[in-house]
């Protein structure tokens, strides 16, 4: 009798005492938010929706031209001489900034804003990081820029990010930057 005792009310105990957990929000579902952008980029570049991506190393006004198009706005361009990797030209589309060096495409930094997500569904101010974290592989890095991370995107390639909040995803990057670290 103890026993059957026992086996009814062990089950009862352990489960009262777990701690009452809240699960974090997965990502908003990457089909929305791709359906929803005009330019998608990825580890290896970017480009308007529907259509094929720029690749690393492509021709800086072919690139321009067709994120103006996709998103209905001219860029705002400049330059940094200093940069770690050289000199860089950039085009700023929103809160999309495309780096570029010796006239080719070789990288991307995308904030918060409307119009451009990653092509697996990932958009700055959208995307919580716990959610994030649910949805793919990250590592948080130990760097001198605050709240800096890098997961692995459905292609198996790798975006760095961060999240300065520690909640939500503020800005994405991929290829070459101009961070000072």
């Amino acid at each position: 009798m103890i026993r059957q005792s026992l086996l009814v009310v062990l089950p009862l105990a352990l489960a009262a005492c777990g701690e009452a957990r809240t699960e974090p929000e997965p990502i908003e579902t990457s089909a929305d938010t791709v359906e929803e952008a005009k330019v998608l980029v990825d580890a290896n570049g970017l480009g308007p929706a529907g259509a094929a991506p720029f690749r690393f190393g492509a021709a800086r006004a072919d690139v321009d031209a067709a994120i103006s198009e996709a998103l209905a706005i001219a860029p705002g361009k400049s330059r940094n001489e200093e940069c770690g990797a050289g000199p860089m030209d950039f085009s700023q589309f929103g809160p999309l900034q495309i780096a570029y060096m010796d006239g080719e495409l070789r990288g991307w930094f995308l904030r918060e804003g409307e119009g451009v997500a990653t092509s697996d569904g990932v958009q700055p101010g959208t995307t919580t990081f716990e959610g994030l974290k649910l949805e793919k592989r990250v590592r948080e890095l130990d760097t001198t820029l605050e709240g800096e991370f890098e997961y692995t995107t459905a292609d198996y390639g790798t975006i760095t990010g961060f999240a300065e909040d520690g909640e939500s995803v503020t800005a994405l990057q991929a290829g070459i930057s101009c961070f000072f670290r």
